[in-house]
This record gives structure tokens, C-alpha cells and sequence, in this order.
């Protein structure tokens, strides 16, 4: 099991990175492997979301990124937000 940890800092059209969010989300939990996410928002600086991912093994996350889809949402999704994703597995 692996967990995807991405710190996102909104920077544009919230509604606009909610909706791109809210589609890479939809993609991410149909993919083989995919086990839970969770989103939260920082209550002292709302700017700031923390969002993450549980996945059955890090190929399975991997695999789910090689879709061209998921390069478009990217690219979409930082015209709204800095996204600081990295890949955890326990210690």
C-alpha cells in the first residue's frame, strides 16, 4: 500500500480548481488499484488543500498517470493551483 500526498496552494479561479480536481478524482478512483482519498483544507490558510490517496501498490498509481487525459488535467489544474504531489509508503 502506498499513499499519494499532494499540497495544493490555490492560486486562480477556486471554482475552477475544485471542477478540474473533482474530474482527475473521478478518473483516479474508476483506475485498478485505487482505495480511498480524502481532501482536506487548511482552516487557517483556506488557500491551502491537502489531498490523499491510498493505493494498492505504487504501479498501480504510476499506471494511472500514462492516460494523455491525465497531462491535460495537469496542465488545467495549474493554471488554478501549485501542486506538491509526492508518492509515501510506511515506515
Amino acid at each position: 500500500m502506498v499513499t499519494v500526498i499532494n499540497r495544493l496552494r490555490v492560486t486562480g479561479d477556486e471554482a475552477e480548481f475544485r471542477r478540474v480536481l473533482a474530474e482527475i478524482t473521478a478518473y483516479m478512483t474508476a483506475q485498478q488499484g485505487f482505495v480511498s482519498h480524502q481532501l482536506y483544507r487548511s482552516v487557517r490558510r483556506p488557500e491551502v488543500f491537502i489531498e490523499t490517496a491510498e493505493w494498492a501498490e505504487a504501479s498501480a498509481h504510476r499506471a494511472a498517470l500514462l492516460d494523455p487525459r491525465f497531462a491535460d488535467w495537469i496542465r488545467e489544474l495549474g493554471k488554478h493551483a501549485e501542486a506538491e504531489p509526492d508518492v509515501f509508503q510506511p515506515a
